[in-house]
């Protein structure tokens, strides 16, 4: 009989509502209550009131994605986390309390992953989350570039040429452009917003050829595609558009082994140029696309690339990632090859004379990949 007392007592729980505490309790709650219907009738008011999505409440709410709001929901309801499905995979929402979470929603940028800062690097993919493949999990300022070898020993001013590589003359690289109007302000007299440095001729098509002439020059054959896929207002539709043009060259050219999507990056010129050999340089990153269900074979080509760049020509490589997001696809067209990368060269501040040197210098670095893999076949 005692036991069962006992045993109600734990299972009983009185609320005395006539107590001044309690009072303030309810009313603090109520209050607090009426405060978030108030702010959340204000923002979808000004969402309502503002189509284009560059209002302050509009940036916010496009940048809380559902897991954040589980985050946030978890975070001060115990059971509600308790019962969340389990994601697989690296959790890159903020879960270091109130104060990184809005920094998170104002800014996209979550604390716990520097790496996320990088989102606004590539023109329509800042909803994204970037997984870092090498070392470098942001790009370098200048100062921390490293010094070029010329103060120890003297260097030549260019790279020294070795012996053309043997092939059969069948092409073995590709190259195209599905963003293929980003430019270069200093190409672009009258122009200085970053964002409005797109060119119809004058554009990273260019740099693309650049880099084909010094591969053929090197005895590689090499294709490159010149197609407009500038679509304003549908730039997420150009991806669809470019793989038409890949899968036509690939059904044509079996034997070609790299497939090159070249762009222009977005970031500032302090975060995409280096000197080498005593000459600036628009700096490269290589961009894998996670939604490719066979994305690892493209990772390892990335940092086989990133490495012997890295190796040749230090400070010249801001890395190599993956590129995920649960709002849009991100193959970027690299399931139809499991040697095709995007190249980010140099950025928006960036000449095209420095877009073009970093193309003689990545023809090197594409040249003795081309040896070592023929060297490989031949063992």
């Amino acid at each position: 009989m005692n036991r069962q007392l006992r045993h109600r007592q734990f299972r009983t729980m009185m609320v005395n509502m006539g107590t001044r505490k309690m009072q303030l309790t309810v009313i603090t709650m109520s209050l607090m209550l009426a405060v978030l219907v108030v702010l959340l009738s204000a923002v979808a008011v000004q969402l309502m009131a503002s189509r284009s999505g560059n209002s302050f409440s509009a940036r916010m709410l496009h940048s809380v994605s559902h897991q954040s709001l589980n985050s946030i929901m978890g975070s001060e309801i115990p059971l509600y986390a308790s019962t969340a499905p389990a994601r697989p995979g690296k959790n890159t929402e903020p879960r270091s309390g109130v104060v990184s979470m809005l920094f998170y929603l104002l800014t996209d940028i979550n604390v716990e992953h520097p790496e996320t800062m990088l989102g606004g690097s590539i023109a329509a993919m800042a909803v994204a989350d970037f997984e870092p493949l090498t070392d470098f999990k942001e790009p370098p300022g200048p100062d921390q570039l490293p010094e070029t070898p010329d103060r120890a020993v003297p260097q030549p001013s260019e790279p020294k040429e070795k012996e053309p590589v043997q092939t059969d003359g069948k092409p073995l690289v590709y190259i195209y452009h599905t963003h293929n109007r980003e430019s270069f302000l200093p190409e672009m007299p009258g122009v200085t917003e970053p964002n409005k440095a797109y060119h119809k001729d004058r554009n990273i098509e260019l740099v693309g050829e650049r880099l084909l002439r010094s591969l053929k020059d090197k005895n590689i054959s090499a294709i490159q595609t010149k197609e407009e896929y500038w679509y304003k207002g549908n730039v997420k539709n150009e991806y669809d558009l470019s793989r038409k043009t890949a899968q036509e060259v690939l059904a044509q050219n079996s034997s070609i082994s790299m497939i090159f999507d070249i762009h222009r990056d977005s970031l500032p010129r302090d975060k995409t140029t280096a000197k080498i050999f005593g000459k600036e340089a628009a700096r490269v990153s290589f961009i894998v696309g996670g939604s490719n269900p066979n994305y690892g074979k493209n990772e390892e080509f990335a940092k086989k690339l990133h490495n012997k760049l890295q190796k040749m020509y230090p400070g010249l490589s801001r890395g190599a990632f993956t590129k995920r997001s649960e709002d849009y696809d991100t193959k970027y067209n690299q399931d139809l090859h499991p040697n095709s990368i995007i190249i980010e060269i140099g950025g928006p501040e960036n000449t095209l004379e420095e877009a073009y040197y970093t193309a003689d210098l990545l023809s090197h670095v594409v040249a003795e990949l081309i040896r070592e893999d023929l060297k490989a076949k031949k063992q």
